[in-house]
């Protein structure tokens, strides 16, 4: 245990030097031009800036750019000395954060494999494959419009419940029972919700917010509330099932219906605090644009019905793969068990 923690904050140290190597030596390895910014100052809702070409034909050569200014930051970035910005005729495009943002992703690789060993570096590759899977999806989607969302959908849904599972436990029976019960109980939260949302035809739900968009809205709806069940329902199927095959590792004498039983407690205790987990994840997303709405003048009620009614279905779904994934994993773990 010793020997792990010191390899461990050894690696950490080597991850805080080699971040830092990055975000300040890197900029020789980019094509886009780079500066070092030595000075700013505030004109008329503008950065003005004075930097120095860190890379390229013009390299060491002192320039000046310009940024527009906000004081909330919402469009724009507020620039100190020493930051290091993209930029194209004069004008700041980017701030540089390579180095940021490889020391946050080693950081999380590194508390996975301290915490969770093979298993966690795993979870980080079948987090980095299905990130990789759902933007290749919309890529695909977006150069064939002529295609549905929703199958590609259920194709990545398959994709990912069974590269997150198989990947981590391996291809074994018990991955093979939480993989058909994470399906099954995802595909029943989303069709009550489908079929709900049809038989009401939608009434009381709102969709300015996806205004903008150039496709069909429903399906694309249709599509997020499926995804968004798939975290729910897999962590609720995977923590049952695999704290029953825990409590049946260590005590051989355990009756299959003492199992059955210690399941139904484990649900009702997950189940409250994973939808809770559900409504603080979907409404907080919310929060900002509420504020908005309020402080230019819309009534509470207006507000929250304009901008919670479609995250509460979301919810909802959510909340029905994390209640049905419960006797729908113990039903698969008592006919696996009852066969073997």
């Amino acid at each position: 245990m010793r020997r792990k923690i010191i390899l461990t904050g050894i690696a950490m140290f080597i991850c805080v030097i080699v971040s830092m190597c990055i975000q300040a030596y890197s900029a020789v390895l980019y094509k886009e031009p780079i500066a070092k910014i030595e000075q700013v100052t505030i004109q008329e809702e503008k950065q003005v800036i004075q930097a120095e070409v860190l890379n390229g034909r013009e390299k060491g050569k002192s320039i000046k750019l310009f940024s527009n200014y906000q004081e909330n930051e919402v469009e724009n970035t507020k620039l100190v000395e020493g930051n290091q910005v993209f930029f194209q005729n004069e004008e700041v495009t980017e701030k540089k954060r390579d180095g940021f943002v490889f020391f946050i992703v080693t950081l999380l690789l590194l508390t996975l494999i301290a915490i969770g060993g093979k298993t966690g570096l795993t979870t980080f590759i079948s987090a980095g494959l299905n990130s990789a899977a759902l933007v290749l999806m919309v890529w695909f989607y977006r150069e064939h419009s002529d295609i549905s969302l929703l199958p590609l959908t259920m194709l990545y849904m398959i994709f990912a419940v069974g590269l997150t599972l198989f990947l981590i436990d391996g291809f074994k029976k018990n991955s093979l029972q939480k993989f058909f019960a994470t399906i099954v109980t995802i595909l029943a939260a989303y069709f009550i919700c489908y079929f709900t949302m049809s038989l009401l035809h939608d009434k009381g739900l709102r969709f300015e917010d996806l205004g903008v968009l150039t496709r069909p809205y429903r399906p694309i709806f249709l599509a997020s509330l499926l995804i968004g069940a798939i975290g729910a329902s897999l962590d609720t199927v995977v923590t049952v099932i695999s704290t029953l095959e825990e409590i049946e590792q260590q005590n051989r004498q355990v009756t299959l219906k003492q199992l059955i039983q210690s399941g139904q407690i484990i649900g009702k205790d997950v189940s409250g605090t994973m939808i809770n987990v559900l409504i603080c994840s979907y409404f907080s997303s919310a929060i900002p644009m509420i504020l908005v709405y309020l402080f230019n003048g819309w009534n509470f009620m207006q507000a929250m019905n304009m901008l919670l009614s479609s995250e509460a279905v979301r919810v909802i779904c959510g909340g029905f793969g994390i209640l049905l994934s419960i006797p729908i994993s113990l039903g698969f773990f008592y006919f696996g068990r009852r066969k073997a």
